[in-house]
């Protein structure tokens, strides 16, 4: 076992975001709101004081981040990977469910894993866009602490590609806020795989 490498993830969903209308925001940059320190205080002591910090591009992953470093990393030393955002549902990015004419919407419900929104994309693209760059950020950190701040889509679909599920069966994931999947990558010369340590460990639920 002396040859075993352990690249270990903390997967963090980003804080709630400041969304009243309710719209729609997978891509949009909407602010996240900190009032809940008690979570965040919680998740923060969950993560390790070495870790590489990653974010998606989007300020409400980004600014996650900072609230939850504390002492764990350099704030000027964030890597951003903007292929780690959510969902983009093109053109019905900021309107809300009501606004999109009912065939439309009742065709993406009926298919909500494959259905593509006008200019957007399925969640099935979102895992297809997702892992390679996961896996990519795997290789480059291998043996390192990571910890990820992203959202709930990206969580999902890395779920999925892990576990190799299907779309629909990785939708079945519900990602709160604030809260901790953790993954470790085993990888010894003759057994390499991947390891759940747990999901949605520490949010607000």
């Amino acid at each position: 076992m002396s040859d075993l490498t352990l690249t270990r993830w903390w997967l963090v969903r980003h804080a709630p975001v400041a969304n009243p209308r309710g719209v729609i925001y997978g891509r949009s940059d909407l602010p996240a709101v900190f009032d809940d320190e008690a979570t965040l205080a919680r998740v923060a002591a969950m993560l390790p004081a070495d870790a590489i910090a990653v974010t998606s591009h989007l300020s409400r992953s980004v600014e996650s981040m900072k609230r939850l470093a504390g002492n764990f990393m350099d704030l000027s030393d964030i890597h951003i990977v903007p292929e780690l955002a959510e969902q983009d549902f093109g053109a019905w990015e900021g309107l809300c469910w009501d606004d999109i004419p009912a065939p439309q919407a009742q065709a993406f419900w009926d298919d909500y894993a494959h259905a593509q929104p006008p200019e957007g994309e399925s969640f099935g693209q979102l895992i297809d866009r997702v892992n390679p760059v996961f896996r990519a950020l795997n290789r480059h950190y291998t043996g390192k602490n990571i910890v990820a701040v992203v959202h709930g889509g990206t969580i999902r679909a890395i779920l999925a590609g892990i576990l190799g599920l299907a779309p629909d069966r990785a939708l079945m994931f519900d990602i709160p806020p604030l809260s901790v999947t953790r993954l470790d990558y085993l990888d010894a010369p003759d057994n390499a795989g991947w390891r759940i340590g747990g999901i949605n460990l520490g949010g607000a639920g």
